[in-house]
């Protein structure tokens, strides 16, 4: 997927995972209102200037995941993924 503008509605506590680390499962809303779940997000490990809060619009880059088959849970991030960081409502 290209890069994708997410507005961010929520944004869970942080967990402990085995094949993970520490991460975040986070959902929120594309352009067109199609809501999306981006999983998983190492939170704590982005540079300050890289994290985001709720109501917040954020660029990302995103690939497909083919082993969930649950519509809003298709995209992950990339290994290369940069966040961009936009305005707040």
């Amino acid at each position: 997927m290209p890069t994708t503008r997410v507005l961010i509605a929520v944004k869970t506590y942080p967990t402990l995972s085995e094949k993970y680390d520490e991460l975040v499962c986070t959902a929120g809303f594309l352009e067109d209102g199609t809501w999306i779940r981006i999983y998983p997000i190492p939170f704590r490990k982005l540079s300050y200037d890289k994290r985001y809060s709720k109501w917040q619009w954020i660029e990302l880059d995103l690939v497909k995941n083919t082993s969930d088959f649950r519509k809003a849970s298709n995209p992950q991030l990339s290994s290369s993924a940069s966040f961009l960081r936009l305005n707040v409502l």
